[in-house]
Parts: structure tokens; C-alpha cells; sequence
């Protein structure tokens, strides 16, 4: 069987291939020219797995579609050797038509695949009858039946003996082959994969080939992997005006990532990110590699997956194909931990035997173009090192070095691997009792002490525990892409190491919290099982518990928690003050999901007070504002906090950035969560994501013009947050979804969002998600004219007045006293304002100031109502396109009903202008419905048409309304009149329009 190495997988008509757009229109052009008799050759080059037999399968598909004959061959290992081999398999369904060819070709192809003799050292057929010479030049040929006179010396006849037999010469070959294909009735398709790995003499004939295609209906597709030492086509057939040569590279992003989706190995979202980083494109890897379960094995000592079988198979020929010392040395470079190529000969001296040896061994792996090297710090860009970081200062003695191994300024000398999926390959494919004894090399060889500690960790069984300390300073410092990984191995090796049952437990758990906080939630719950509680302290039960609140599954454990919190943190506060900072975060996090009672936050600002002295830090000031009732406290802005582009990990904007969402200072809070979210991709830590784009999701609902931006922050953070294994940020980017859908006049998608979010907290024991259904439903049902429910919904969140109110209840108060008046509920919602306004006294951020004057201005008493709106509408107030669209409509409704209507109209415009752009279409309907009933026509709506000249603006209004189906109160609540009113004016439409019910005045005119 063929083996098609650096594909993958394609549907059986060809269709599963991703992206490829240029290949798959030079495929197109080549298979629309072939029954013209354009015969053309597309030649595929790429290095190992870049999807080369991928787009033949593709050609192949397509070419059987259109009725073209496809004939296919490729490498099989069983070939090796065999001359033709690989051509044979070509043409087989076709050779039977060989009957009807001349003799030469005949004979041609018979020496090729059925035995026959050639003539030495010609390449052409030996026919039976030729005669074999005595003497050179004394051979004539001699007519077949006669015989030869005796005694002649001009020549004999004598029967063919039989001779070595030679090959056709590949031009003589290529040319009969031809034949045979254009004898055939239909457009014949040639797909050949692996050309660089077929047998030589298969091969050389289809190069041949090659140059025969043009004026023919033969096509060529040939598909040969790039890389060094393998001969490229001749310069003839890239000159020939038919040829078309494309390098496959690596898939864009979008494709890539749709192919690891596809291939379904990455089992989340942060696993997934890895694979695209360490796969860089290549579509074999992205679909072969993963964290295999959780067992990252050799391969994370420099931040890479490891290969599976398939993969490795990519790269076998290259490592056979060396001798042993190369082999050694390239082993070697894959393992070891560091890229200094002094340490790395070392190494392989000392497993080697000979400095000569191991010298000669990298001259042939850099040759070959498996290993380059550069001196200093890196390769180039793009390429990954031979190690994660350079060595360190320390020096070591040369002992066992030959001919100046580390002599000569190699201090400065880095190897690195160009095509950096070769270094699993070379692991996989080597024994584990090489790959240990090359460990046992490096740890004695690299002159960096966490990198040696890394390899000699992985050739010792018992506990060490100063190994162990060396081994963590490897997770110390950043982790940015797949360095994670090094991070976690090694706190993985050291906790293995560990004799003391604490400091064990003490590394698992950092291990844990570390690949949380990167996403990994299967490595995290991996590392905490491992724990065993009755083996710890009072600090390792402590740091047990912080680790636990962080883990998926935990959010729904009672309030009992948040008394476990405080007491873990005062038990460990004399020893470790960073650990119970956390706990008082993590007690003061579940004050606020859960929104528990005065009781519990009391006793975290207590334990806050006491544990806490000194000047404060953005997480104390969070802490405040999870459990504080209004007004909460402000942060300062993180000015000293490095950024990414300092190598900042962002934590101090995030909590700087929340405690402004708390306090509803959007404008403060956008810039510090967009910095956040660039330091935190940035280090690849995906499981903090989540926490960041939803609240960004939820202040564009104020701050954006649009609310594009708003739904597509809402959507990634739900999808990160449901593949990160985090429920409660799902169900908040649900909540937030149902929001931006309800605003949008999504009527019903809005309501099954809030029917997920209701059944998240429930679940989840967070009645904190209830706020955003509540929400939800309460402008779904504003937005169908239902204010009576959409009021009673909005109460609710305000029920209890000591409870402190949340971020989306100060939202929530300019959508109550919209629906008040319709509601005929305006005092009460003057009460919760005033209330509001008097805990909120003390300081208020911007968007809080304007909707409270936005609710003071609507449910003002009529003779006042004009200066507050006037205030809620001076300068500024377009900082918040929905609110500010709110306030003109609710300005211009004013104006209306006090039969100002030339003034009215310019507001109602201005909202009806702001609220489309927005997309909220149903708030945008009601404020056009306004506007015609002022006698102005709206975008799309002429002034003049039939059923305006008949009937008054406000009966034109009553009449959509009705048609759109909503009943006579509900009309009357959305213009505030009476549904004895409402009915009065139908009464008078009906026979205006000349219909008698509710379903002929729709069809009459339309529910728009």
C-alpha cells in the first residue's frame, strides 16, 4: 500500500479540503484545458505535512467529476529498489491498450515491466533475428530466412542469447507511455505523489514525461516534498509555458484553526491554542498533535507536543538516512533543554566517545538541513531553538572533550531546528533507552542549572529534593505561548521528586493554579487529584482551598465557603500574605455571584480589615468592591503596572478594570480591560479570557455605536468560556447575549438565552445571573408594548433596598422608569430613584449620573419635565449611544404629548437615527411611529401614500400597532392612552380602510 505522509484528511469526492484557494484553481484551470488538448503539469512541492497529497486527492476527485480518466500512483514501502515499480502501478488499468502500439513501443514497455532485453547500452528493444557481432564493425544485419555464406567473416547469424536486461532510456520510455495515453478515448489525469520517494528510474521517466504533456490531453499533477538534498525537476519542465510550480506553505489561521476543530484531538480551547502555535500551519500536525491526555512527555522540555506515530512518519526517511554519530547528535539537539551548541557536543561527546565524531555528526545534520546554526541568543524569527533559553554563566570542566570542543567562541553558538516539528519526530522515533541516556548526557553537560536539572530529573527515580527546587525555577518568569508547557512539566517532575508530603502538594497545587489560569482545565483537575488532603497542613490546606474555588465544579458549593475562605486566610496570614490576599479575594468573588447577605460580606470586610493593613493594591480594592454596598470604592488607574508590551501579565489592569465595571465606569473600564486582554493573550493564559471579554461585551452596550462589536466579545467569551470549563462566565456571556438580543428587538432568541441563564443559576447557586435574565425579559417585553411586565421584572431587582445594587441594577433603573409611566407605576420608580440617588450620594461614576438624570427627567411632573431633560441632554451625553438615543425619544414623546409637535420632531429623529444605527429596530420603530404621528415622513415611509391621506398620524400609529398584533392595552401603554381610547380610534380605522378585523388591517398594511 501506498503511504500518503503530509496529508490530511479530505472527504472522498475531495470536498474536506480547507482554504487552498490558488491550488484549487490551478487544478481547475489544468482539468478545463485537458479536453481542448492543452495537456499542462502542476507541480506540488512543500516540506513534510503541508497537505501536497491532499490537493491531488483533490485533482483526482474533481478530474472523475468531469469525466476525465484518473490514473494514480504513489511511494510504498514494499518498492524500495524495484525499477518501475511506482510507474507500473501508474499505468496497469491502462497497459492491456498496449496491443494495439507499434513493435519499438511495445517492445519499450515490455523492457520496462515485462522482462524483455534491451540492447546494451542503447536503450533500444533487441529484436529477434538481430545479429550479435563477432568483431566490432564487422556486424551487418542479415534478411531473416537466408542463410550466410560459408566461411564468411562479414558476419553470422546466430540466435538471440540471452542478455542482461537494460533499462529504457527515460526519454524512450516517457515517449511510448505517451503513446499509450493519447491512444485512449477520454482525457486522461496523471496524479503522482511522493515523486522524491518513488524508485529512481519511475521517476526520471515522469520527468521525462513531463515535458511531453503540452498539445495533448494528458495532464500531469506531481506532488514532491521540498527539502534539502532532494533534486528539484528539471530546469526544462519549469520553463515550459504550460508548467505551473506552487509551494505549499502553512494554512492561514482561520483554516488552521477550522482543521484542528475538525480533526477533534484538542480537547479544549487552551489545548487547541496550543496546537495552533506549536503546529505553525502545518496540516498534518494540526491534525495529529495534542496533549495526548495530559502525558506532555520529552517534548515539553522545550515547549512543543508530543508527535504522534503518523507525524514521525513524516520525517523517518530523514532520520534513517543518517549515519550513527549523526543520528546521535541530531537525538541530541532535539532533547536537550538549551541551544548552546558547545553543550550540546559535549553531550554528544560524552555519548560518542569522540569529539571528532560528534563534530562530524553535526556537519551532516546541518548538511542535510534537519539542524542550522547562528550565533547568538536565536535562530531566525520563526524558527524554534534547540532549548527554551540560553545557558547560564556557570562553566564546566572539559573532561572527555576532543579537538577543542568548547573551544573557539561557541559560547555564542545556538543551534536550531528550521523545520521544528522534526524535534518530537526525531523523540518518537527513538528508543526510550537512547532518549535516557542522552538525558543523563545533558544533565551533566549544560552549564544552565535548570536546564540540566530538567534532564536529570528525568533519570531519577527517588526523591531529590534540592533537584526539585532547581526544577521550579524553569516555571518561574513568563510563560508565553507554549512555554506553559516547560512550566508544567517541571513542576510536574518536581512534585514527583518531592519527599515531603507539603512540598509536593505545594508544586501540584501551583501546577494547577498555573494551568488554570492558561485554560488547561483536564491538566489542572489532573494535578489536584493527585493531592491527598489528610497529608497536609494548615498553609497546604489553605493553598488546597484557594486551588479548589478556581477548578470547574466548585462554583455551586454553598455559602459555607465563603466562612472557610476567611479562616484559611487568617490561619496562614503570618506566613504567607500573597495566599491570603487570594482567599479574601476568592470569599469576596463568591460574596458577589452569590449575592450573599450582610452577614457574610460583613465578615470578609472584617477579615479584610484585620489581615490587611498598609497601602492598598488594585486587589484590595476589589475585594471592597465585590462585597461593599454603594458607593463603591474607586481604583486608581494601574499607571505603574507594566502593559504587554512590557512584559506585563496584565493582572493589575484586570482588577483595576473590574473594580471600574462594578462602579459602572465604563470609560475608565474599556481602556484597562482592552490592555488586560492584550497582556493575557499575549501570555497564553486563555482561562482568564472569558473574565475579561464579557464585561467589554457588556459596556459596549453603552458605549458602542453599533452593537457588532458587543455580540462578537459576548459570542468568543461564551465559546471560551464553555471550552475552558468556567460555567458561570457562560452563563454570564449568555446573560449578555439575551440583553443585546432583546435590544435588537430578538424577541424570542432573547428569551431562550434567558431561559438558559435562569437554568445556569440555579445549577450553579449563583443568583447573581438572575439580574441579567431578569433584564433580558423585562425588555422583551417593553420592547412588545408589554410595560406593565417589563416593570413588575425590573422591580424585582431592586426588592430588597439593603441589599447592595450591582452594576446591571443601575442599568436596569433607566429601563424601570422608561416603563413606569406607561405603567402608570411613576411614583414607585421615584422612590427606587431617590433611593438609589441618596446611597450613590458620595460619588458616582459618569454613566450612573446620566441615567439617573435620564429617570429623574421621564418621571418628572410635566411643569419640570422640560429643564431636566434639557439637563440629561447638555453636552456629553452622546457618550452613550443607547442612553442617549433613549433620552432623545423620551424628550421628543414629551414634546408630543404637549402638543409641541414642530419641536418634537427634531428629538424623535435624533433617537430614531441613533437607536437604528444601534440596531435596536423595535425602539427604533416606536420612535419613527412617533415621528409619523407628528405629520414627518421617515426614512422609507412616504408622506403621501394612500393610507396617510386617510387617516390622522395618531390613528396611522394606533393602526400599525394593531396590525403588528398587540392588543388594545398594549397599545395604549406604549402611546399612554387608554385602551377605551385605543378601541375608539379602530373603531373610526376600520371603515376608513375598509376592513372589519385585525387580520385584513394587517394584509392591508403590512405589520411593519
Amino acid at each position: 500500500m501506498s503511504a500518503h505522509i503530509g496529508s490530511y484528511d479530505v472527504g472522498s469526492d475531495g470536498t474536506g479540503l480547507l482554504g487552498r484557494e490558488r491550488e484549487r484553481n490551478m487544478v481547475a484551470a489544468l482539468l478545463t484545458a485537458l479536453p481542448r488538448g492543452e495537456g499542462r503539469v502542476l507541480h506540488l512541492s512543500g516540506a513534510p505535512g503541508t497537505g501536497k497529497s491532499a490537493v491531488v486527492r483533490f485533482a483526482a476527485a474533481a478530474a472523475g467529476r468531469q469525466g476525465i480518466r484518473v490514473l494514480t500512483t504513489a511511494w510504498a514501502p514494499g518498492e524500495r529498489g524495484l525499477r518501475h515499480a511506482a510507474l507500473h502501478r501508474l499505468l496497469r488499468s491502462v497497459l492491456p491498450g498496449s496491443a494495439g502500439l507499434p513493435a519499438r513501443e511495445r517492445a519499450l514497455l515490455d523492457a520496462a515491466f515485462g522482462g524483455g532485453v534491451a540492447a546494451p547500452g542503447t536503450g533500444e528493444p533487441a529484436v529477434a533475428g538481430t545479429c550479435e557481432p563477432v568483431a566490432p564493425g564487422m556486424c551487418e544485419p542479415v534478411v531473416p530466412g537466408t542463410s550466410a555464406v560459408a566461411g564468411s567473416v562479414s558476419a553470422r547469424l546466430v540466435p538471440a542469447a540471452p542478455a542482461e536486461p537494460v533499462a529504457p532510456a527515460p526519454a524512450q520510455l516517457a515517449a511510448a507511455v505517451m503513446r499509450l495515453l493519447t491512444a485512449a478515448a477520454e482525457p486522461v489525469l496523471l496524479c503522482v505523489d511522493d515523486l522524491d520517494r518513488l524508485d529512481g528510474a519511475s521517476r526520471d521517466t515522469l520527468r521525462a514525461l513531463a515535458r511531453l504533456c503540452g498539445a495533448t490531453r494528458v495532464g500531469l499533477i506531481v506532488a514532491e516534498r521540498a527539502a534539502a538534498g532532494v533534486r528539484p525537476l528539471p530546469d526544462a519542465l519549469a520553463m515550459t509555458p504550460e508548467a505551473l510550480t506552487v509551494t505549499l506553505g502553512s494554512l492561514p489561521a482561520p483554516q488552521a484553526r477550522a482543521l484542528v476543530t475538525r480533526a477533534g484531538r484538542a480537547a479544549g480551547y487552551a489545548e487547541e491554542q496550543l496546537v495552533l502555535a506549536v503546529a505553525r500551519g502545518n496540516p498534518l500536525a494540526l491534525t495529529e498533535l495534542s496533549l495526548d491526555g495530559g502525558h506532555l512527555g520529552d517534548a515539553a522540555g522545550f515547549g512543543m507536543l508530543p508527535a504522534t506515530s503518523r507525524l514521525a512518519e513524516a520525517y523517518a526517511e530523514d532520520v534513517e538516512g543518517l549515519s550513527a554519530p549523526a543520528r546521535t547528535v541530531l537525538l541530541t539537539a532535539a532533547l536537550s533543554a538549551s541551544p548552546v551548541t558547545r553543550d550540546i557536543l559535549r553531550a554528544c561527546t560524552s555519548l560518542l566517545g569522540s569529539g571528532r565524531a560528534a563534530r562530524a555528526g553535526l556537519a551532516e545534520t546541518i548538511a542535510r538541513g534537519l539542524v542550522a546554526e547562528s550565533v547568538g541568543d536565536a535562530g531566525p524569527a520563526g524558527v524554534v531553538g534547540a532549548g527554551g533559553a540560553g545557558a547560564g554563566a556557570a562553566e564546566l570542566d572539559e573532561e572527555g572533550g576532543e579537538e577543542g570542543v568548547g573551544e573557539g567562541g561557541e559560547e555564542n553558538r545556538r543551534l536550531y531546528f528550521p523545520e521544528p516539528l522534526v524535534r518530537p519526530a526525531v523523540l518518537h522515533l527513538e528508543s526510550a533507552a537512547r532518549r535516557l541516556a542522552a538525558h543523563h548526557a545533558l544533565g551533566r553537560c549544560l552549564t544552565s542549572r535548570p536546564h540540566a536539572a530538567w534532564h536529570s530529573a528525568q533519570c531519577v527515580a527517588g526523591p531529590d529534593e534540592e533537584l526539585a527546587r532547581r526544577l521550579e525555577a524553569l516555571a518561574a518568569g513568563p510563560r508565553p505561548g507554549t512555554a506553559v508547557l516547560v512550566a508544567l512539566a517541571a513542576l510536574d517532575r518536581a512534585a514527583r521528586l518531592s519527599p515531603d508530603p507539603e512540598r509536593r502538594a505545594a508544586r501540584l497545587l501551583r501546577a494547577a493554579e498555573l494551568a488554570c489560569d492558561h485554560g488547561l482545565t483536564d491538566q489542572a483537575l489532573g494535578h489536584a487529584r493527585r493531592i491527598d488532603p489528610s497529608e497536609l497542613g494548615t498553609f497546604g490546606r489553605a493553598l488546597l482551598l484557594w486551588v479548589h474555588d478556581l477548578l470547574p465544579g466548585n462554583s455551586a458549593v454553598g455559602r459555607e465557603r465563603i466562612a472557610e475562605l476567611c479562616e484559611a486566610a487568617r490561619a496562614v496570614a503570618p506566613q504567607d500574605p500573597a495566599l491570603t490576599q487570594k482567599l479574601l479575594h476568592a470569599a469576596a468573588r463568591r460574596c458577589w455571584w452569590q449575592q450573599a447577605g450582610p452577614g457574610e460580606r460583613h465578615m470578609v470586610l472584617r477579615a479584610f480589615e484585620d489581615l490587611r493593613s498598609g497601602p492598598r493594591d488594585a486587589r484590595d480594592t476589589a475585594v471592597m468592591a465585590l462585597t461593599a454596598a454603594l458607593p463603591l470604592p474607586q481604583a486608581e488607574p494601574p499607571h505603574s503596572a507594566p502593559g504587554p508590551a512590557d512584559g506585563g501579565d496584565g493582572d493589575e489592569q484586570h482588577l483595576a478594570g473590574q473594580v471600574a465595571v462594578l462602579a459602572s465606569d465604563l470609560d475608565r473600564a474599556a481602556p484597562l480591560l482592552e490592555e488586560a486582554e492584550a497582556a493575557v493573550r499575549a501570555g497564553g493564559r486563555y482561562g482568564r479570557l472569558p473574565q475579561l471579554l464579557v464585561p467589554r461585551a457588556m459596556g459596549q452596550i453603552w458605549l458602542g455605536t453599533q452593537w457588532h462589536t458587543a455580540q462578537a466579545l459576548a459570542e468568543e467569551g461564551r465559546m471560551i468560556a464553555g471550552r475552558t470549563g468556567q460555567p458561570d462566565w457562560v452563563a454570564r456571556a449568555t446573560g449578555t447575549l439575551a440583553i443585546i438580543a432583546a435590544l435588537r428587538g430578538q424577541h424570542d432568541k432573547a428569551l431562550e438565552y434567558a431561559a438558559e441563564v435562569e437554568e445556569a443559576s440555579l445549577r450553579l447557586g449563583q443568583n447573581r445571573q438572575l439580574n441579567l435574565a431578569a433584564l433580558a425579559r423585562a425588555l422583551t417585553a417593553s420592547g412588545t408594548g408589554r410595560y406593565v411586565e417589563a416593570y413588575a421584572r425590573l422591580r424585582f431587582l431592586f426588592a430588597d433596598p439593603a441589599a447592595p445594587y450591582a452594576f446591571e441594577q443601575v442599568w436596569g433603573l433607566a429601563f424601570l422608569a422608561e416603563a413606569a409611566l406607561p405603567a402608570g407605576e411613576q411614583a414607585d420608580a421615584r422612590a427606587v430613584v431617590e433611593h438609589v440617588t441618596a446611597l450613590t450620594e458620595a460619588g458616582r461614576a459618569p454613566l450612573p449620573q446620566r441615567i439617573l438624570e435620564y429617570a429623574d427627567a421621564v418621571l418628572a411632573p410635566d411643569d419640570e419635565a422640560e429643564v431636566r431633560y434639557r439637563r440629561a441632554l447638555r453636552p456629553g451625553a452622546g457618550a452613550w449611544p443607547l442612553l442617549h438615543g433613549m433620552t432623545q425619544f423620551g424628550y421628543g414623546a414629551w414634546l408630543r404629548r404637549r402638543r409641541r409637535v414642530t419641536e418634537s420632531r427634531t428629538p424623535l429623529a435624533t433617537a430614531e437615527s441613533v437607536l437604528r444605527s444601534l440596531g435596536a429596530q423595535s425602539r427604533a420603530e416606536q420612535a419613527a411611529s412617533e415621528l409619523r404621528a407628528t405629520g414627518q415622513a421617515t426614512d422609507g415611509q412616504s408622506g403621501a401614500d394612500d393610507i396617510a391621506r386617510v387617516l390622522s398620524p395618531q390613528q396611522l400609529t394606533i393602526a400599525r400597532l394593531a396590525a403588528r398584533g398587540l392588543t388594545n392595552r398594549a397599545i395604549g401603554e406604549q402611546l399612554r392612552l387608554s385602551p377605551r381610547t385605543v378601541a375608539s380610534h379602530l373603531y373610526q380605522i376600520f371603515p376608513k380602510l375598509g376592513v372589519s378585523s385585525r387580520a385584513q388591517l394587517a394584509a392591508r398594511i403590512g405589520p411593519d
